[in-house]
């Protein structure tokens, strides 16, 4: 499935100008490994706001509580002390993890399933499950290479060479690599138990403590698209099986009529007869079962509890107290009655950080939790009525760094959830998470320092919110450009271009650059901004649908804009020239500052990339002015 992704970046990560290719040819410099051999990478961090967590396990040990914590970009992570420091035992594979599971008979044998299952846009792919029987020294790829997303490992407590593996399947594309995967033999084999259709995958899987032969499977229909996402579908269902997995029933008493969703499925170990689950529909719902997944009846329940289906994922009842519930999701939420009420009610000053993926209740002592979040990890000595968090996990997801022009240089960028930050690139007894500082909140993305005076930084939160910001005296001010009276909705992209460039007529001045469907161009760092461009993408109007983005429940934010500007490139030597890129596959081009544009892009299809193939990055090489760098991608 790589292939599918990645074969149009490499076809094109060379060359419009083929007139040129001779004389670049007679200049051309001969690269070999030898060049970077010596190069040696340097941990910068930070630590300090973490990143996305989605998956802890955990278990006690000479009396000291070890853990695991998958993350979604980082890897796995291993502590042998509840968390005061983290080790990383998994960086020579996938780092997108999607579950992870310890064998009951033996702590140190470890499953780890790669690809996160929390489908939003920047969701990274796994290639199958791995093992460790040493405690995360040594890994063995066991197989299901080709799932990409998977949510959940169970492991039969009776006969742990027993494993059930819940697979959402792929994001972006069809593919019956997809469902309910059992083995008996530890990995060695698998065998599809359940599925439904290419297009529908299993995205829960609950297994009753009274008799492991009752399971509960839930089915998840989805797709996503760069301009559209859709959640929900006729291959959606809750399934059961009083087998062990033989036979499968589809359940329906109770539950929503028409379309659903993502379901989330949780059993009461002290109660098996009764399970929870929250389920995605026209009008989603937490629902109570009395009689093992038989039938359901609906309960009162609050935004929180069913909010964004996709994302948040994780339903648990609390291991000993039959009455005691956990629904991490935007916020923390708890039910001292077993779900008929919830609250949120912290004695804490500190506040977990939003958005929850993950949650492990220590089984022997379930005042103690660990929560991961878009923020990194907490823990909870009172079942969550407070917390502290564990500032020493660096798995912050930067969707781009930059660099000033200091000596030494400052090194920027911006996070996932995590908002903007900048750090020097070397410290007295080394880089270390005090001396990073942050900039900006939200989402992170382009973070650009002046190219003249690096006390004046760009950063940027999701949708094109630019602020400029100046780091003596620590105000910042928006500089989004605004609509102009009848002119057109703007189409901001999720992560809006920043650019800035030394301009080639003001000597000692750049140019700032940011765009949506339209190209915008500053000489006075934002504060007024000229419009220098028409629309330069296709326009697309089918690809412009984004309060339908969502499906059964609606998610309408700018992840899905689309028919937007991604890249900007002014020429070092000319800043009339100007390079353009657009997701929906334009090249624009103008020689003379934006009066007029040439769109390129039939020059790229030619070479055999699809077209719209998304334009990710354009580079004027620095040696011939004539040639240009574009990279693409097609997922």
């Amino acid at each position: 499935m790589l292939k599918q992704f990645f074969r149009p970046v490499l076809s094109m990560a060379l060359l419009l100008c083929a007139a040129t290719v001779g004389r670049a040819q007679q200049n051309k410099v001969e690269l070999n490994s030898s060049y970077f051999q010596s190069m040696s990478a340097r941990n910068l961090g930070p630590s300090t706001m973490s990143g996305r967590v989605t998956s802890i396990v955990g278990t006690t040990v000479d009396n000291q509580i070890n853990l695991y914590v998958g993350t979604a970009g980082g890897g796995i992570w291993k502590s042998l002390n509840g968390g005061i420091t983290f080790t990383p035992v998994f960086d020579k594979y996938c780092q997108s993890i999607g579950a992870l599971a310890i064998d009951p008979a033996s702590s140190k044998t470890i499953y780890a399933a790669t690809g996160e299952s929390n489908m939003r846009n920047s969701v990274s792919i796994g290639d199958g499950i791995y093992k460790t029987t040493d405690a995360g020294a040594n890994w063995q790829k066991i197989g299901l290479d080709s799932t990409e997303h998977i949510s959940k490992i169970w492991i039969d407590p009776k006969n742990t060479k027993r494993l059930l593996v819940a697979a959402p399947g792929p994001l972006w594309s069809a593919s019956t690599h997809r469902g309910l995967y059992a083995t008996g033999d530890a990995g060695k084999t698998w065998e599809k138990i359940l599925y439904v259709d290419e297009n529908t995958g299993c995205a829960d899987l609950a297994v009753s403590p009274r008799d492991p032969n009752i399971m509960l499977a839930s089915f998840w229909q989805f797709r996503r698209q760069p301009f559209s996402f859709y959640s929900g579908g006729k291959g959606s269902g809750l399934f059961r099986s009083a087998d062990g997995g033989k036979t499968w029933t589809k359940v329906t008493t109770g539950l929503p009529e028409g379309e659903m969703g993502r379901i989330v499925i949780s059993i009461n170990p002290s109660k098996p007869q009764e399970v929870l689950a929250i389920v995605e529909a026209s009008v989603p719902g937490l629902y109570i079962s009395q009689d093992e997944g038989l039938s359901w009846k609906k309960l009162a329940s609050t935004d929180n509890i069913t909010a964004r289906p996709f994302y948040f994922s994780t339903l648990e009842y609390d291991p000993k107290d039959p009455k005691r519930v956990y629904r991490p999701a935007f916020d923390f939420q708890y039910s001292t009655d077993g779900g008929f009420s919830w609250s949120g009610q912290l004695f804490s000053d500190v506040v977990p950080h939003a958005d929850h993926h993950a949650l492990w209740i220590n089984p022997e002592n379930t005042n103690t939790l660990y929560l991961g979040t878009d923020g990194g990890v907490y823990v909870s000595n009172n079942k969550g009525l407070s917390w502290s968090f564990l500032n020493n996990l660096p798995v912050g997801q930067f969707y781009h760094v930059s660099v000033s022009n200091d000596k030494p240089f400052n090194v920027y960028g911006g996070l996932q959830d995590n908002g903007s930050w900048m750090a020097p690139s070397s410290s007295p007894g080394g880089v270390s998470s005090t001396d990073w500082q942050f900039l900006n909140g939200g989402d992170g993305f382009w973070v650009q320092p002046s190219p003249i005076n690096s006390n004046t930084v760009y950063a940027e939160s999701q949708g094109g919110e630019i602020n400029r910001i100046n780091l003596k005296t620590g105000l910042s001010y928006s500089i989004k450009p605004q609509r102009n009276p009848g002119e057109e909705l703007h189409r901001w992209n999720w992560n809006t271009p920043i650019v800035t460039a030394m301009s080639t007529k003001r000597p000692g001045s750049y140019n700032l650059y940011t765009a949506n469907q339209f190209l915008y161009k500053s000489t006075d760092e934002g504060t007024n901004w000229t419009r220098i461009s028409t629309d330069l993408t296709t326009n697309d109007k089918a690809k412009q649908k984004t309060e339908k983005s969502g499906g059964v429940t609606g998610d309408n934010t700018s992840a899905e804009n689309h028919c937007t500007i991604f890249t900007v490139t002014q020429d070092p030597r000319n800043e009339d020239i100007i390079w353009v890129g657009t997701d929906d596959g334009n090249l624009q081009y103008t020689n003379n500052g934006g009066k007029s544009w040439s769109n390129l892009a039939s020059r790229i299809w030619e070479t055999g990339v699809p077209k719209g193939a998304w334009i990710s990055c354009i580079e004027v090489s620095a040696i011939n002015a004539n040639q240009v760098f574009v990279t693409l991608e097609n997922h």
